[in-house]
């Protein structure tokens, strides 16, 4: 309907099919089309065809370029108070490490989703001490993390348990993260607990790259149990590698909307 109504408009105050034409950027024979249209669908015709390519719009026709202008009004109205509407939406950024986003992310997008009307929300993956450090320079709303780590900056809430495994063949190379990871220092927990280190070892600063390769038969790694790909050997390591997750959250800085909304989305963390 709009690009009838927009063509009516344009004939109506240019007084020409050729010209409107021109300044729709479309053929004569469009135009044409399109008047003819509106004048089937309102049973009247809406401009009298004079010499020199020249129309009058008939009472039927202004009748109808008033109502098209009125329309259009409301139209622009609308799409304005709809980018206002996008404008004052607040942000809500969040930052994972790399095992909560596989296991807790799920869990957390759907909450995310029922906020999108009023939230501009974001999600980043960072090791446990970049989000640490970035939640305490306000510029995410949320992290969550995978080690027992806190600042004067942010408060932190434990979520739920994680149990760790060795994932892979024992005797082959170790795919270790990155340090400032969460899950690098429970391997070097691991490393300290058995009195040894590795002869091979490479860094791999990314659990998705881990858990490919460990899906592939190659290596092994300290992973989440919960992120183990099908068909890998596992095995158990005991309790002191049953871990938490945490929840960070700036202390101050936080708009009302974005409190709550974090508080939202821990809850669900928290089950």
């Amino acid at each position: 309907m709009f690009p009838l109504l927009d063509t009516l408009v344009a004939v109506y105050e240019i007084g020409q099919f050729t010209l409107a034409a021109d300044e729709l950027k479309v053929s004569q024979s469009t135009v044409s089309s399109r008047i003819a249209q509106l004048e089937r669908m309102v049973g009247a015709p809406l401009f009298v065809r004079n010499a020199k390519s020249d129309v009058t719009p008939t009472e039927a026709g202004r009748l109808l370029y008033r109502a098209a202008t009125g329309i259009d009004g409301t139209w622009r109205d609308a799409c304005e108070q709809i980018a206002r509407m996008r404008e004052s939406r607040e942000p809500l950024s969040v930052a994972f490490s790399h095992t909560t986003a596989a296991v807790l992310l799920p869990v957390a997008l759907p909450v995310m989703a029922k906020a999108l009307s009023g939230f501009d929300c974001s999600i980043r993956v960072l090791n446990s001490d970049a989000i640490l450090e970035q939640a305490g320079m306000k510029a995410v709303q949320l992290g969550v993390v995978e080690k027992p780590i806190v600042n004067d900056s942010v408060d932190r809430v434990t979520l739920r348990e994680d149990r760790l495994v060795l994932a892979g063949d024992p005797h082959g190379v170790w795919m270790v993260r990155e340090h400032g990871s969460g899950v690098r220092y429970y391997t070097d927990l691991y490393f300290k607990t058995v009195g040894s280190m590795p002869s091979r070892m490479i860094e791999v600063a990314n659990n998705a790259a881990i858990g490919a390769a460990l899906a592939a038969g190659f290596g092994c790694s300290l992973v989440s149990a919960a992120a183990v790909p099908a068909g890998v050997p596992t095995r158990e390591l005991g309790d002191e590698f049953v871990r938490r997750f945490y929840a960070l959250v700036p202390r101050s800085g936080l708009t009302p909307g974005q409190r709550e909304l974090a508080g939202r989305v821990i809850a669900a963390l928290r089950g």
